[in-house]
């Protein structure tokens, strides 16, 4: 008796798995008000934590990513290539992941390098505990989610 075998596809599980990643993280980031600020204890665990802000109209849409060397991440949840597709990224590990093209980017250099598919940088402040993102920094990520 021949039963049927299941082919497995490497690169359409990841697919899958970034996808559902990007998406429940996008559903569930808090929206702050613009130029809102967040605790920045809450990103000891080293994980990207997503929020959100309206400018505009608009929901602007960014992340925040504590790295081990204890440095703080800001960067839109959008690129200058992919950002028509509206997926935005996932962290795997120490990258964050394009979840539309499926490129990594260490998270030490998320909100260094511009262009690309790179995650767009966001200007912030640490000040007294707290990151600031100012409303300012956020209009200039419009584009991305007109």
């Amino acid at each position: 008796m021949h039963r049927p075998t299941a082919r497995f596809s490497l690169p359409a599980a990841l697919f899958a798995v970034l996808t559902l990643t990007a998406l429940l993280g996008l559903a569930a980031a808090p929206a702050l008000a613009a130029g809102a600020s967040s605790d920045e204890s809450e990103l000891a665990d080293g994980k990207a934590h997503f929020y959100s802000a309206k400018i505009d109209g608009v929901t602007v849409k960014y992340f925040l990513v504590k790295t081990p060397d204890g440095v703080v991440r800001a960067a839109f949840n959008a690129c200058d290539v992919c950002y028509p597709e509206k997926k935005g990224y996932a962290q795997d590990g120490g990258f964050m992941v394009c979840a539309n093209c499926g490129q990594k980017f260490p998270l030490a250099k998320v909100g260094l390098i511009k262009g690309g598919c790179n995650p767009a940088p966001l200007a912030h402040a640490e000040e007294n505990g707290k990151v600031v993102i100012g409303e300012d920094a956020l209009r200039q990520g419009l584009q991305f989610f007109k």
